[in-house]
């Protein structure tokens, strides 16, 4: 299928996209939570707007968790090679030409543009990343005007008679370049096109600003958004570091929607409190960086000091489960370190880190199915046994899920063991890093009180 076709649905797009999607959204994501998924129109002229932080894994974000086969825009500069954009293209991904491409290649927007209302008139969707590149931090930066003409262009070929929905789409990762994180995707209410439709009419130009900037709103809404650039570690250390507690705070057992709206809170009230009381900002700040640099240092996680400190009787128990599975984590490790390996060293070469789960997330797709392969294959040949082959594949992913889990739980083990030994111990770098974390936690808890989010 060409790009003639692209807005046609395809049986063979189809059934990659089921293999591909089971991977992202059963293996290499240990949760993926969907958001108000109702926000989305059914049988409706839609484009997807989501924000844009983790390269090729926000568009895989908006597939995962859409049925169809949605279309998408990317930079045309990867479509260079014919090849590629063959492939790209089978992928339904359309190419958008920028000024930096030279000004010549602007005209091939045109086509371009053509064939995007066909595929928002076929009801499939479009999906256009309106920040036009990706960063990986949680903030909305300042959108383009593409898709605002996109859209327009669509209803005007149309005499403005039929209504096209912009869905705003937050999309955030618990981490963006480790496997096995947890994944957000956050639908908002649709922007109906057809209130901007008098406005256009009258001034173009102006009915595009006003769009834009109510999709901007809009997006903000659906993410998290920092949004003060000059103090944006300290507010995401801080978030990373106690967003959990005062969730829990709130509430024992919030529900995701619930749990997500309380970060964006917590957020919120950092960064009024930064912009309302800029006296205490640097300690602040100070203290922020040093609890963050102890913490790293004994290489340990926030959580380990929220927790009660650890007794024998509860180390010798957890050490009695390492022992007993340890035969089956080291079978799976053995059984799956090369496809594992091999993507996170290769993934660690990619100049922009932005890359980096994009990459791991290929390499896996590839790697861990082609050595289970080559793995039974051999299996067989060395049994001569057809159902040993078989069971041998079974366990091959099997354990390697395991194995990974297992590795998670022994190094939080190690953590909290550690830390529980050197407390115990009164060592004063430790107690100076539990009177950090004292400082930060009631600072967060101050100014949660005072906003009567607690």
């Amino acid at each position: 299928m060409g790009m003639k076709n692209i807005e046609k649905r395809s049986f063979f797009y189809g059934l990659l996209k089921s293999v591909v999607m089971f991977w992202h959204n059963k293996v290499y994501y240990r949760r993926i939570i969907v958001l108000n998924a109702g926000n989305v129109p059914k049988n409706e002229l839609v484009i997807f707007a989501p924000n844009h932080q983790n390269a090729l894994m926000d568009a895989m974000a908006v597939l995962g968790t859409q049925p169809g086969q949605p279309v998408f825009l990317a930079r045309s500069d990867i479509f260079k090679k014919k090849f590629i954009a063959d492939i790209l293209t089978f992928l339904k991904i359309l190419p958008v030409y920028r000024i930096r491409d030279g000004y010549a290649s602007l005209k091939n927007n045109d086509q371009i543009f053509r064939k995007t209302i066909d595929v928002i008139e076929n009801k499939n969707g479009l999906v256009v990343l309106p920040e036009g590149n990706h960063a990986p931090y949680r903030r909305l930066r300042i959108l383009k005007k593409g898709i605002a003409r996109l859209a327009f262009q669509a209803a005007e070929k149309n005499n403005f008679s039929k209504d096209i929905k912009i869905v705003p789409v937050g999309i955030d990762y618990s981490d963006y370049y480790k496997f096995r994180q947890k994944l957000t995707v956050n639908y908002g209410e649709p922007i109906s096109l057809s209130d901007y439709y008098d406005l256009y009419r009258e001034n173009p130009n102006k009915a595009i600003i006003t769009l834009m900037r109510d999709l901007s709103e809009r997006m903000k809404k659906q993410m998290i958004h920092i949004d003060d650039p000059d103090h944006y570690e300290t507010i995401d250390h801080l978030r990373t570091l106690f967003a959990e507690r005062i969730a829990n705070r709130l509430q024992k057992n919030l529900k995701p929607l619930q749990r997500f709206r309380s970060q964006q809170e917590f957020v919120t009230l950092l960064n009024e409190f930064i912009h309302r009381d800029k006296d205490t900002l640097d300690n602040l700040e100070q203290e922020v960086q040093a609890y963050t640099n102890e913490i790293q240092k004994f290489g340990l996680r926030s959580w380990v000091l929220n927790k009660q400190k650890m007794t024998i009787a509860g180390f010798l128990w957890r050490i009695m489960v390492l022992i007993v599975f340890f035969p089956v984590f080291l079978y799976g490790l053995i059984n799956n370190w090369m496809p594992y390996k091999l993507p996170v060293v290769l993934a660690s070469k990619v100049k922009d880190k932005a890359f980096t789960s994009s990459l791991k997330f290929v390499l896996s797709f590839i790697f861990f199915p082609l050595f289970h392969l080559i793995q039974t294959l051999l299996a067989g040949i060395l049994t001569d046994s057809l159902q040993i082959a078989l069971i041998y594949l079974v366990s091959l992913p099997l354990s390697g899920i395991f194995a990974f889990q297992y590795y998670i739980a022994f190094k939080k083990f190690r953590a909290r063991w550690r830390y529980s030994w050197l407390a115990r111990k009164q060592n004063p770098e430790i107690q100076r890093l539990e009177k950090l974390h004292h400082i930060l936690q009631d600072f967060i808890y101050r100014v949660s009180k005072k906003e009567k989010i607690i």
